[in-house]
């Protein structure tokens, strides 16, 4: 159950990222190389950008979800 949390919130917080970040390249590509390149820059970039800010709750869902499993596993 534990390992299917984690993969799932992992999965679900990569999916997140890569569409945000298609939406990075559609505005601004530097930007775009910035959610590459920088930590975090992603969650900044989606709290900035209203057509990414939606995207910010499932990304929080994944990150509930690997939380619970690193929980569960322990």
């Amino acid at each position: 159950m534990a390992i299917l949390l984690i993969l799932s919130g992992l999965f679900l917080m990569v999916a997140i990222q890569v569409a945000i970040f298609c939406i990075a390249i559609v505005k601004s590509p530097g930007n775009a190389v910035l959610c590459l390149i920088v930590p975090f820059f992603v969650y900044v970039y989606a709290r900035k950008e209203p057509r990414a800010r939606p995207f910010l709750w499932a990304w929080y869902t994944g990150i509930g979800l690997l939380t619970a499993g690193v929980i569960a596993s322990s």
